[in-house]
């Protein structure tokens, strides 16, 4: 039914898109003053504010845009720093390493760890490669410090079962350090990458080769054409048609030489936590048996995994590929040719910047393709953080986070990447969408009216009100006046108060106050303006 109003209000105003037969679709272009100060810039701060912390603005900072527009960019500045754009780079870039997976080789209890700490357990695994490129952004590193740097991230699970120096004391993630005498290259470095992306002895490291070019350079092994000769190849074996066959080599002339320089996670035996728990340099030269080809980067001879690193970040392509990954997450769309001019210009100013991504990320939200590009529905994790934030409320099942986890939860029922069979999040609403979100936002609605109105507890969601306020009492009004603007970014038109507070007085008649609150707030939660931004 709100779903419904909101295709009609949308069709009717249509702000900054419509909604059309369940899709979100094209967005009318903003225009822009010759400040170039966007029209609608609350709408464009909302934008930034899910983009970079993954919750909506808070009402003092809309009430400061209504002050001063121009404010926009200390916003963004303070956007730009803390736990929340930690957090929220974590996701980011979870989306493209598809390493914050459900299932390791090793699980929790292969360590002594307690079931319930599977969860916390996968996490902290899959998250390690992701919390380094979040630090080095956080803390505005250059971004050569992915793969160059000489420490890691850790927190209190991977310090107890890695051979990893993790602050005595500490709690959460912190730099930390190897200490078996693996050679320091970033993420190429972590345990957390090749879990993930393990090889066998058929494939001798090309498959983690391919996925450094994938990631870090943009240029896809698998998305290249590929051509056999029409020779009789009855008598070559796959091994000597790789290093022989012209076809072939096209491919591992360049890739072979890269896997050469992995083979200190060269593990003898999967599914084994000695194996895989520390890095073996004894193995490093293992590359003469299994590939007959020396270390080296698109040609030039390296010194292993070290030189790997360095190799990366002396590549023009390295800083090319982090300028377009970046311009395609906050765009939510792939980039193409006719990006190519705008693509190169960024790369430039990147460049001059130090290769800072805060100062990147800074220049795409001031795009043209960002302001007025269309419509976005929330992410998993947008959503997630938004109702923790907002009411509290963590739908937590035997240790599990059931809307970020597949095994036990719903990530992948509502639009999730796991990283394994879903690599890319949902852009439009589904079934299974609408119906975890449906859920949640009842759960959400009913911890807040519970904690906050019955309880006394801390207020998030409520600010006003007690069970005791009606419709057209001075606290009622201003109370959804606050949830509108909190919720949706604009203060609200006198038919939505009027919907709103009809809807509350008939539930009150039937079920009194506290379940009439908890209906309203769950309609206000799964309100398509609350669900895109």
């Amino acid at each position: 039914m709100w779903w419904l109003a909101f295709i009609a209000c949308t069709q009717k105003t249509a702000p900054p898109g419509v909604v059309d037969s369940g899709e979100i679709v094209a967005a009318t272009e903003t225009a822009e003053p010759d400040d170039g100060v966007p029209e609608d810039v609350h709408r464009w701060v909302r934008r930034m504010s899910f983009d970079l912390r993954g919750i909506p603005p808070s009402e003092a900072e809309l009430d400061v845009l209504d002050t001063n527009p121009d404010a926009w960019s200390e916003l963004r500045d303070q956007y730009m720093s803390g736990t929340q754009f930690t957090e929220r780079m974590v996701h980011l870039y979870a989306e493209s390493w598809h390493t914050r997976i459900d299932v390791f080789d090793i699980v929790a209890f292969d360590y002594g760890l307690d079931s319930t700490e599977e969860y916390t357990y996968e996490r902290a695994v899959g998250e390690e490669p992701l919390r380094i490129i979040a630090e080095v952004i956080t803390a505005d590193l250059p971004w050569s410090e992915v793969v160059t740097s000489n420490w890691t991230m850790a927190n209190e699970i991977l310090g107890e079962i890695w051979p990893i120096d993790y602050p005595e004391g500490g709690e959460g993630w912190h730099r930390a350090q190897y200490h078996d005498n693996r050679p320091t290259a970033g993420v190429l470095s972590t345990n957390g990458l090749w879990w993930r992306y393990t090889t066998t002895t058929a494939n001798m490291n090309r498959r983690r080769a391919a996925i450094i070019s994938k990631l870090l350079l943009c240029e896809d092994y698998l998305a290249r054409p590929v051509a056999f000769s029409e020779a009789d190849t009855s008598t070559t074996t796959t091994a000597d048609a790789a290093k022989e066959d012209p076809y072939c080599l096209a491919c591992h002339s360049s890739l072979d030489p890269i896997a050469a320089s992995l083979f200190g996670f060269w593990w003898l035996s999967l599914y084994s936590e000695i194996e895989e728990t520390t890095y073996h340099p004894e193995r490093e030269a293992l590359w003469e048996e299994y590939l007959g080809v020396a270390p080296a980067w698109y040609g030039k001879p390296i010194s292993g995994l070290p030189g790997l690193g360095v190799s990366i970040a002396q590549d023009s392509r390295f800083y090319s590929c982090a300028v377009e990954s970046m311009a395609e997450t906050l765009w939510r769309r792939e980039t193409t040719n006719e990006d190519a001019a705008l693509l190169e210009g960024l790369r430039v100013d990147f460049l001059n910047a130090d290769t800072r991504v805060k100062f990147l990320i800074g220049a795409l939200t001031e795009t043209e393709e960002y302001q007025t590009e269309t419509l976005r529905m929330m992410t998993h994790d947008q959503f997630n953080s938004s109702i923790q934030m907002l009411t509290g409320f963590v739908w937590s099942t035997g240790g599990y986070d059931q809307l970020d986890s597949d095994e036990t939860g719903y990530r992948l029922l509502m639009g999730g990447v796991d990283g394994i069979s879903n690599k890319s999040p949902q852009r439009s609403p589904g079934l299974t969408w609408a119906l975890v979100i449906k859920r949640a936002a009842e759960a959400a609605a009913n911890h807040a009216v519970e904690t906050e109105l019955n309880d006394g507890g801390d207020r998030r969601l409520f600010q006003y009100v007690t069970l005791f306020e009606r419709p057209g009492d001075p606290l009622f009004q201003q109370e959804l006046q606050s949830l509108h603007r909190r919720l949706y970014g604009s203060s609200p038109s006198e038919e939505w108060i009027t919907e709103i507070s009809a809807l509350w007085s008939s539930v009150l008649d039937e079920n009194g106050p506290s379940n009439a609150w908890k209906s309203a707030a769950s309609a206000m939660l799964r309100d398509p303006r609350f669900l895109s931004y």
